[in-house]
């Protein structure tokens, strides 16, 4: 148990280390889901081309623990190609990031629960007249 309590001190919040510039205070924002929010939250943020290309399909983050979970899609006329992406803030305030990327064939974007989206089979979708 002292290995646990030596990386996960008692209030179970991750210890950084002390600051010595503006740029190491600086906290990352963790709750952006498009790009007109992250434009409010974030300074000097640079977009090229559509930065709403993937859309938000889920997250779940904490900014007092430092992490984020996200699943964002992106829609072509063969299916979605999906993007997992954690993020986790560690001891020394750095941020350690791992994404996969994969394709769903037959695959479409549709609303979901909590202002969310999800992933259903072409199948499973009224025929459209166009």
């Amino acid at each position: 148990m002292a290995d646990y309590m030596d990386i996960h001190p008692q209030d179970g919040k991750p210890t950084t280390a002390n600051p010595t510039t503006e740029s190491d205070k600086m906290e990352k924002t963790l709750h952006n889901s498009d790009v007109s929010g992250a434009r409010k939250n974030v300074k000097d943020i640079k977009v090229v081309g559509n930065g709403d290309l993937f859309r938000l399909l889920c997250k779940a983050s904490s900014e007092a623990e430092g992490w984020m979970k996200s699943t964002k899609a992106m829609e072509t006329p063969m299916g979605c190609v999906v993007q997992v992406t954690t993020q986790q803030k560690g001891l020394d305030g750095t941020y350690a990031v791992a994404e996969a990327l994969t394709f769903v064939p037959g695959a479409r974007i549709v609303e979901d629960d909590n202002n969310g989206r999800k992933l259903v089979s072409f199948a499973d979708l009224p025929v459209r007249a166009d």
